[in-house]
């Protein structure tokens, strides 16, 4: 019986591809989503899936260390050529502008038609056009989007640690300070910004860039680890993957029954041990077809689903009301599996239309400034 055929990127030359990261992206997407489902929609989940409401969202943390693995891996290798600043900027850029334009364009539009006057603040709007509203407690317009904003941020200082962090203790240096920083002003900013937490649902301290730098800094060292081939040895496969797999148990169950709380950095180890096993050994239940399709497409599931959610809200607590008697809360899970057809169908059709055109318009000028740099060839 012979194997099925790897899966193939559209964006990611298949020598650069790695099947666990991409199906991590996936799961984290999936996760997001059904989080979401429970509070925008307002659709409980059965008791011995708790966990879903409490810990699902946290795939946005998953997402940020999985983005620092993969942008160490599509680009210190290319820190040899003169152009690499520039290419790496470039190619940020219209992997995710193109898409968050617009759907920032139908949020801004639409609520304006009915208004029939501009209703956005334009300081507001002038700061998610330049993608600086991470620094600025909310300013973001695209809902779910201040991820977007705490990644733009990254982006921004990645080179500068490319440069200066190059060695696995010195990126261990540098996930020891991101863990202080992260819980002092995590700490700092919650006690700050409680006055808000009624207003807008949360409080600052959760959705800024500081709070959430050892993510960043866990996906490096990460990397670092993984690139490093002393540590490929069976021994290190099963304590990694026994340690990702009881970290993660462990937080998404350990909770349930006695009200103990984990510090939300407790994850950043488990999602740091994932991300290395599934980058060097990776497995079928991560690694498959449907989760590296999700994963291929996370960046349009994880913006739509919020949008797809709302649009679907008065259906599926029809669909909830209807279903619970006769299977009671069990009725969740159809609920998701009604918005999840219908968000891998817009999740498609954005990610041809405007995710694929819009890397591979970067990848073209990305192509011209090298051929400019190397007239000869």
């Amino acid at each position: 019986m012979t194997s099925p055929a790897p899966f193939r990127s559209a964006t990611i030359p298949q020598e650069r591809l790695l099947p666990g990261i991409h199906g991590l992206r996936g799961i984290a997407a999936l996760a997001v989503v059904l989080f979401h489902l429970v509070h925008i929609a307002n659709i409980k989940v059965p008791a011995p899936f708790i966990f879903i409401a409490g810990d699902f969202g946290k795939g946005v943390h998953l997402f940020f260390l999985l983005s620092a693995f993969s942008l160490m891996h599509s680009t210190e290798h290319t820190l040899h050529r003169p152009t690499w600043m520039t290419e790496y900027f470039v190619k940020r850029f219209f992997r995710i502008a193109p898409l968050f334009y617009c759907i920032l364009a139908g949020m801004v539009i639409w609520p304006s038609i009915k208004a029939h006057y501009l209703a956005v603040n334009p300081q507001v709007l002038l700061l998610n056009l330049t993608f600086t509203f991470g620094f600025a407690p909310w300013a973001g317009i695209v809902m779910a989007g201040w991820t977007v904003g705490v990644e733009m941020i990254f982006y921004a200082i990645l080179p500068v640690l490319l440069l200066t962090v190059r060695s696995s203790k010195g990126t261990l240096a540098l996930v020891l300070a991101s863990i202080l920083i992260s819980y002092a002003s995590r700490s700092v900013l919650h006690v700050h910004f409680q006055h808000t937490a009624s207003l807008y649902g949360d409080n600052w301290a959760y959705y800024s860039f500081t709070p959430n730098l050892c993510f960043f800094a866990l996906g490096m060292y990460a990397f670092r680890i993984a690139a490093d081939g002393e540590w490929n040895t069976p021994a290190m496969r099963l304590g990694v993957s026994a340690l990702a797999t009881f970290l993660i148990l462990a937080l998404l169950f350990g909770g349930r029954y006695n009200g103990w709380r984990p510090d939300i950095l407790l994850w950043g180890f488990g999602f740091a041990a994932l991300a290395l096993w599934q980058s060097k050994w990776p497995s079928r239940w991560c690694a498959n077809r449907f989760f590296e399709y999700v994963g291929e497409r996370s960046y349009s599931v994880y913006l739509l689903h919020p949008v797809v959610i709302l649009f679907l809200r008065k259906p599926l607590q029809s669909l909830y009301g209807m279903l619970t008697p006769a299977i009671g809360a069990y009725a969740y899970f159809a609920c998701a599996g009604l918005v999840l057809l219908t968000l891998l169908v817009f999740s498609e059709a954005s990610y041809r239309l405007v995710e694929i055109p819009g890397i591979r318009y970067g990848q073209r000028i990305n192509a011209r400034i090298r051929a400019r740099q190397n007239p000869s060839k």
